[in-house]
C-alpha cells in the first residue's frame, strides 16, 4: 500500500484561486476537496492499494497535480516534476525514491512546483506532503 498524506501548499500564484490537488499512483488517481487562496490546507490522506512485487512498484511513478478549479483550455497546464496565468503545476517522481529512503517514507517535505513546458519560469509554489510505502505486516510510521 502507499500512502500519500497532502499537507498543505504555499505561495501558488494567481489571484482568488481555488486550488484542487490530484495525485496519480499506478493507474488510480485521487483529488483533494477543493479550498481557497494561495496558502490551502488541505490534510487529505490517498490510500493506493497496488498488487504488484517491489521490483515492479520501483519502476512506478507518482505524480503530483495543483490545479485551478475550473475550466481549463487545451495547453495550458503547469507541472512539479516529483512537476502569468496559473492553471495547473505537477511535481512526479519514482516510486523509487520512497523505497530507498529511511523508512520508505517521506515525511512533511516541500515539493517545489514547477511548470514542465516552461523550464524557465522557475517555481510556481510549494506543495507539503508525506508519502509511504507499506508492505504485508509494516506498521505505518507515527
Amino acid at each position: 500500500q502507499i500512502r500519500v498524506r497532502v499537507i498543505e501548499g504555499r505561495q501558488l500564484p494567481g489571484n482568488n484561486i481555488k486550488p484542487v490537488v490530484k495525485v496519480h499512483i499506478c493507474g488510480q488517481t485521487h483529488r483533494t476537496r477543493i479550498k481557497r487562496g494561495n496558502n490551502p490546507y488541505f490534510d487529505e490522506i490517498f490510500f493506493y492499494n497496488v498488487h504488484m512485487t517491489p521490483l515492479e512498484l520501483l519502476d512506478e511513478t507518482v505524480s503530483i497535480r495543483v490545479r485551478k478549479n475550473g475550466a481549463c483550455p487545451k495547453g495550458c497546464c503547469m507541472h512539479i516534476a516529483l512537476s502569468g496565468h496559473f492553471t495547473t503545476m505537477f511535481r512526479s517522481f519514482p516510486v523509487s525514491c520512497l523505497s530507498v529512503s529511511l523508512g520508505h517514507a517521506v515525511m512533511r517535505k516541500w515539493l517545489l512546483l514547477s511548470d514542465p513546458e516552461d523550464t524557465n519560469s522557475g517555481a510556481k509554489g510549494y506543495m507539503k506532503v508525506s508519502m509511504f510505502v507499506l508492505g504485508t505486516g509494516d506498521e505505518p510510521p507515527v
